[in-house]
């Protein structure tokens, strides 16, 4: 699915960037292109994660959760306070991610 590096640094990288800048004071349309990056990355995650692991591991199952919190369609309403915590974890857990599946990556290249 994700198979290129470019794209890898990109679905994991530009949600957690964003998500820490959303700390911020910014207008209510940044936050609502957040949801919407943030979903569509962790469902891709999620979709991929799935793929290759043939099922669904608990990193796929926690992208999934992520999808359904930041979804756009249905919005959660959380306090400004609560938001900031799931921001900052959501954005570690897209950098542990990809910290991980790089590490596993190089590893099965490795002979």
């Amino acid at each position: 699915m994700i198979q290129t590096p470019i794209a890898r640094i990109v679905v994991h990288w530009l949600p957690a960037i964003m998500l820490i800048v959303a700390l911020g004071a910014w207008p209510y349309g940044y936050y609502m292109l957040l949801r919407a990056v943030v979903c569509i990355a962790a469902g891709l995650l999620a979709i991929d994660i799935h793929h290759r692991a043939g099922k669904v591991t608990l990193w796929c199952a926690a992208f999934i959760a992520m999808a359904i919190l930041f979804n756009p369609i249905l919005p959660v309403h959380l306090t400004r306070a609560i938001w900031s915590v799931i921001d900052l974890a959501s954005a570690a857990f897209f950098a542990a991610h990809f910290s991980i599946s790089r590490a596993s990556v190089e590893d099965a290249r490795a002979p």
